[in-house]
């Protein structure tokens, strides 16, 4: 019942050696969210990893517009992050809407967007991401796997409620397009939750 209590993992924490702790933290992925558990796990992860600070997004709001070509059709994401005018406070939580777009002669039906939440570690993961491909952006051309490629994204980025900073990023590699669809695609993200379908 109490496992998850903080206080219970505080005191938990001060019977574990430096050494150990470490050790543990060398197998975790999220470091950074470790430095906020206590002092001394801020301190141990300051001493002994390279923490990486990320900027975070203008307005702290940012909508991502995210277009994956496969042949004739496109699978498009559109992804809108971080505090609302109206929220009550700071969180990184957002909605993707989906569309798996045929041109007209192609399609059976009428098609439908997919809505889903994103959960703030997903918010902020997804953030991340986005700043590493901005960081590692070549500003040559794309590398050859991915010009040969028809499945790759193409990333569009806007900053602030008003979306005054926008950036076109452009055609990303095929394992940067893999990155951010295992974050914004619902059937690849077993965190996304689904949403009322728009007509």
């Amino acid at each position: 019942g109490r496992r998850g209590d903080p206080q219970v993992l505080m005191s938990a924490l001060g019977f574990v050696p430096d050494e150990v702790l470490v050790y543990i933290l060398q197998a975790h992925d999220a470091r950074g969210a470790a430095r906020q558990i206590a002092r001394r796990c801020r301190k141990l992860v300051d001493a002994n990893f390279n923490v990486r600070y990320i900027r975070p997004p203008a307005g702290k709001f940012f909508i991502v517009d995210f277009e994956v070509n496969d042949n004739l059709a496109k699978d498009l994401y559109c992804a809108q992050v971080g505090e609302r005018e109206l929220s009550d406070g700071s969180s990184m939580t957002g909605l993707v809407t989906f569309l798996h777009w045929l041109p007209a002669f192609c399609r059976s039906r009428v098609q439908r967007d997919v809505c889903h939440s994103l959960q703030e570690s997903d918010g902020c993961a997804l953030w991340k991401l986005i700043s590493k491909v901005r960081e590692h952006r070549d500003e040559m051309a794309i590398p050859m796997e991915a010009s040969m490629n028809s499945k790759v994204g193409h990333l569009t980025v806007s900053e602030g409620q008003g979306g005054d900073a926008r950036q076109v990023i452009g055609r990303l590699s095929t394992s940067e397009t893999q990155m951010l669809l295992s974050v914004l695609d619902y059937r690849r993200n077993s965190h996304a939750q689904p949403l009322a379908a728009a007509a």
